[in-house]
């Protein structure tokens, strides 16, 4: 039995000396103390619940960039099992900071394009399937993000569907991406990936620097795509800005 548990937490990175600041509940904590917070936060939850194992992690929610300082709004997650010590820095989020594994894949045009073609602009990855409900809901506040930013980032769709069973899908339903087929086994061998939608993206050297299960729709319409889209706004401008 597993659950997740999300915690608000603030990165403070000082641009000019290069170091990283954890704000956590108001107190400032550098790398090991906030690594021990962690630790503090498992130790915490293990003598609480009933499960016997807890496992600590976080991950990028939105940047907030100032003159001197970056901020970045980050969510801890806790995962917890009685049967066995769980890592949840698994699948996708094993290569934060790293390349995304090498791929060959298909477009819809069959060419074959590669990590090395993504690698002189910011990429925003999109994974998905067309009978994936949540894919399909979504697809409205991509299509706004590929309009505001057009041709300065690169905006890919990777799916395991093939190429006729994508044409006929887009045939109906508008999905702006450059589309990535038949990519079943990279999904599942290479990313590891256990869950759709997920958004990647990837900085101008083709390193992930950011993964989300999907944009977050909670409240918001497609007619106003404004608000639910601005945390990934804030994650492509701070990558442009690099």
């Amino acid at each position: 039995m597993r659950h997740l548990i999300l915690l608000t937490l603030f990165v403070t990175t000082l641009c000019s000396a290069q170091s990283t600041f954890y704000n956590f509940q108001g107190d400032l904590y550098e790398e090991d103390s906030f690594r021990e917070k962690l630790k503090s936060i498992e130790q915490i939850y293990s003598e609480t619940s009933n499960f016997k194992y807890t496992t600590a992690n976080y991950k990028v929610r939105s940047t907030e960039i100032r003159q001197d300082s970056i901020i970045q709004n980050v969510e801890v997650v806790l995962s917890q099992s009685n049967s066995s010590p769980l890592d949840i820095n698994t699948g996708l989020q094993k290569h934060l900071n790293k390349n995304l594994p090498n791929f060959e894949l298909q477009t819809l045009s069959n060419k074959i394009k590669t990590n090395e073609d993504y690698k002189d602009k910011v990429t925003f990855i999109n994974l998905w399937f067309i009978s994936c409900g949540p894919c399909i809901t979504e697809m409205p506040y991509l299509n706004y993000l590929k309009d505001i930013y057009a041709d300065r980032v690169h905006f890919v769709a990777i799916t395991f569907d093939n190429k006729a069973t994508v044409e006929r899908f887009l045939d109906r339903k508008k999905f702006k991406f450059e589309h990535l087929i038949d990519a079943g086994q990279y999904l599942s061998k290479d990313l590891e990936n256990n869950a759709f939608p997920k958004l990647i993206l990837l900085d101008k050297q083709g390193n992930v620097r950011f993964v989300e299960n999907g944009v977050q729709l909670a409240g918001n319409s497609p007619s106003q795509p404004q608000a639910a889209v601005q945390p990934l706004q804030e994650q492509i401008d701070y990558l442009l800005a690099e």
